[in-house]
């Protein structure tokens, strides 16, 4: 975590800025950190099951399984990061020979045509989700909560997108906060301290985790309807699937912020906080300074 470089909302200045800016950072920080638990799994799996071909003779049972659904997550989830890092490929003839002005304004056609088209691919890729669905239901139809019954297992499309986006930045900022706050206790701390701090925060951890993956597993298994599922682990299909619409909608986030911030600021971006690198090259050539102009791909925080 100590190598994000996320910029701080803080320093943007303006309250539209402020809110865009809170989006982006609790999607950033969800996402990456999805994607590094994702990954140290992928590499922890894999080379138990080569320890355990090599040394019992029998590979783990339920290891390409869960591979293939983590290898799902870590594609699709790395779209928003993709695109929020500027690390997608891009045909610059055209951008290169236009003066600034109409480079801001191909940047902001593209930004918010691209956006168009990943949110259409997400809803061709969720469509398709929901014929694999069938009849399977691993949600209970209504919960009841306070006296109210909540219809989650039938609740509309959008509804339930929101609250799945908005659950995701609101855990992001918790990861932020839990990141720097316990980086400035564990340095106020001595070693020993330190160490049986982060020893128990790791317990916790392992806890909080497994209590909400044994959550998830009594749902998947009191699931209702006709499922179509994995051959090892009975996981139902349509869930995967329901990843890919999951990772255009933040490409497509993260693409429409892009067009957003090249609307409301002075400087031409790639993403909400990445500027043009172009400029930031020409910038640095042209500075007659001590050499601490910026290079391209510094990030912006203003």
């Amino acid at each position: 975590m100590s190598g994000f470089r996320i910029p701080d909302i803080k320093n943007t200045g303006k309250p539209l800025k402020n809110g865009f800016a809170w989006l982006d950072q609790g999607l950033s920080w969800f996402e990456r950190t999805t994607l590094v638990i994702c990954i140290l799994a992928m590499a922890l799996i894999s080379m138990a099951n080569v320890i355990s071909r090599n040394t019992l003779g029998s590979s783990i049972q339920f290891a390409f399984d869960v591979t293939q659904i983590l290898l799902v997550i870590v594609t699709f989830m790395g779209i928003g990061i993709g695109a929020r890092e500027a690390r997608h490929i891009r045909v610059s003839a055209v951008h290169d020979l236009l003066p600034r002005p109409a480079r801001k304004g191909l940047l902001v056609f593209v930004s918010f045509t691209t956006s168009l088209l990943l949110f259409t691919l997400a809803g061709y890729a969720w469509d398709y989700a929901r014929s694999t669905q069938r009849s399977c239901r691993v949600l209970p139809e209504q919960v009841e909560l306070l006296g109210l019954a909540i219809p989650i297992g039938a609740m509309p499309v959008g509804v339930a997108l929101l609250l799945v986006l908005v659950g995701m930045i609101v855990a992001g900022h918790g990861i932020r906060l839990i990141h720097f706050h316990g980086q400035r206790l564990l340095e106020d701390l001595g070693a020993l301290a330190r160490g049986a701090l982060l020893m128990a925060a790791g317990v916790v951890a392992l806890l909080i985790a497994a209590w909400l993956f044994s959550t998830f597993l009594d749902l998947v298994a009191n699931r209702e309807g006709r499922c179509r599922v994995t051959s090892s682990t009975g996981f139902p299909v349509y869930l995967v699937h329901m990843l890919v619409p999951l990772g255009f909608t933040l490409g497509g986030i993260q693409f429409a912020l892009a067009g957003v911030r090249n609307l409301i600021s002075r400087d031409n971006y790639l993403s909400w906080y990445r500027r043009d690198e172009y400029e930031s090259a020409a910038e640095a050539g042209a500075s007659t300074g001590s050499g601490s102009s910026s290079r391209g791909g510094d990030h912006d925080h203003g």
